[in-house]
């Protein structure tokens, strides 16, 4: 995983999350900018980002207010080990997120490619 923000965040963030991968922080946004993905604040604040927080505000979910640059679009890739990006997938907007269905998809046909 990749992040900008800064390092307490990140590993705040791992703590809550007990996510099982590396986190690498680019601050420089190098990576962002290598794989495409954009900066905007048009594309930030719409009706559809706006209510998916006013939902979890309304079903108990506590949010951290914002980190690093809000207006950063993210973006999910699947590199290989042999470092092909295999999938790819830029947000339109902050809560464009694909399927995780589609991204462990990727993960099953990477592992069984392996010898």
């Amino acid at each position: 995983m990749i992040a900008f923000g800064a390092e307490e965040w990140a590993r705040a963030w791992l703590r809550e999350t007990k996510v099982p991968f590396p986190l690498l922080l680019d601050p420089d946004r190098a990576l962002y900018r290598a794989y495409g993905l954009e900066r905007s604040v048009a594309r930030t604040w719409t009706p559809r980002t706006i209510g998916y927080y006013m939902r979890q505000v309304l079903t108990g979910r506590r949010l951290h207010g914002v980190q690093g640059d809000p207006y950063q679009l993210g973006g999910d890739f699947i590199v290989d080990s042999a470092g092909r990006l295999r999938f790819a997938y830029r947000s339109r907007d902050p809560v464009d997120r694909p399927a995780p269905e589609t991204l462990l998809d990727t993960l099953r046909i990477i592992e069984n490619e392996r010898p």
